[in-house]
């Protein structure tokens, strides 16, 4: 009886040291394995920075309806964009960089944005690849999801190329593919008073080689007396092919009959405010396209309520020709409301009178636009 107890607890002896054996092994492979993820977790937290996803989409429907009794109305997808972009690398003394691709897939496939930026102190950066033009204000600090109206300003669209119709003929988005000098300086409260940039492009427009020997140069001067105001002034010169301009706008090349290409510049200046609860815009554009003078400018306020919701009113003018009688004003009024982070749905109506210019009808437009962000 005494062996058989002995036995008995032998084995439970056994039994608790293996337990405490395969205990013991299996903590430490756990112990292991957390090691191994608070590494990999680690890595994943200095690249994230690096590769952030995002994107929209866009749709929308028009309803326009003239004086002379004609009507049109349309769905229509206006865009439909990805985006990747990040900091690649970030200094403790503030020296940065980043890089950012976007593609519109609303369409057929076409990249936006491509380039990367470094900027080892804050008083000069550089960048290159395809970006945003440093002409107006609306061009390059209000993208598609930002805008408070529907649609860009007229003179922003026809002379900043941001709409087709662009008096150069070249439909890119505000964009053109290049180099860029900027920086700022007197740093105050994470902002800088004195902002410059200055860029050599090729003035063909998105993906698009040279088509001549010169370059575009485009420069912007940015003061900012306050965090949430602007006041800029800016300067934009190329040269545009003038065969494609001449079947469009024969006054284009009065004295230009010689040559292959027109010479074209852009100058104007503009404010920018905007804080929690209103906002306000205006900018003048002019310029000279080869013997043809245009210019615009516009002006529009509005104001934020329930943390959701916008309305606002815009003047807004554009004339082709200054030499010839005749001009396009818009009254528009719009609204928008954020029922939820990645909703955006927006309402547009405008009316446009045209002041003696020749087979052009007055008439109103209604947009209606949803964006959805992801």
């Amino acid at each position: 009886m005494k062996r058989f107890i002995l036995t008995i607890l032998s084995l439970c002896t056994l039994g608790v040291v293996a337990a405490q054996n395969t205990t013991e092994a299996d903590v430490e492979a756990l112990q292991q394995r957390v090691e191994k993820l608070e590494k990999r977790a680690k890595v994943w937290d200095k690249l994230k920075p690096a590769f952030k996803l995002s994107g929209y989409i866009q749709a929308g429907y028009d309803y326009l309806w003239n004086e002379d009794g004609t009507k049109t109305s349309t769905f229509h997808l206006r865009r439909a964009r990805m985006t990747m972009q990040g900091d690649v690398f970030k200094g403790e003394k503030g020296a940065k960089a980043s890089y950012r691709l976007q593609i519109d897939f609303c369409r057929t496939p076409v990249i936006v944005d491509l380039w990367a930026k470094y900027q080892p102190v804050n008083q000069f950066g550089v960048q290159v690849g395809q970006f945003k033009l440093p002409v107006s204000i609306e061009n390059t600090d209000y993208n598609a999801t930002k805008l408070e109206f529907v649609n860009y300003a007229q003179v922003v669209q026809r002379l900043a190329r941001l709409g087709s119709g662009d008096m150069t003929g070249i439909s890119s988005t505000g964009r053109d593919m290049g180099v860029q000098l900027f920086g700022g300086f007197i740093k105050k409260d994470g902002f800088s008073i004195i902002n410059y940039e200055v860029g050599l492009f090729n003035g063909a427009g998105i993906n698009a080689k040279d088509n001549n020997k010169s370059k575009d140069v485009a420069a912007r001067l940015t003061i900012q007396p306050a965090k949430k105001l602007k006041i800029a002034g800016y300067y934009h010169w190329g040269e545009a092919d003038a065969t494609t301009l001449a079947t469009k706008y024969p006054a284009i090349i009065n004295g230009w009959n010689n040559t292959k290409y027109v010479a074209y510049s852009r100058y104007g200046g503009g404010v920018d405010y905007n804080n929690k609860f209103l906002y306000a815009r205006s900018e003048y554009i002019g310029g000279k396209t080869g013997d043809l003078t245009s210019e615009g400018a516009y002006v529009q306020v509005g104001y934020k309520f329930l943390g959701k919701c916008a309305v606002g009113v815009r003047f807004d003018y554009f004339d082709e020709d200054v030499n010839v009688e005749g001009n396009q004003i818009n009254y528009s009024a719009a609204i928008s409301y954020h029922p939820w982070k990645y909703l955006r749905l927006q309402a547009e109506y405008t009316r446009q009178t045209y002041n003696k210019l020749a087979g052009s009808k007055s008439g109103n437009c209604l947009y209606l636009m949803a964006t959805a962000l992801f």
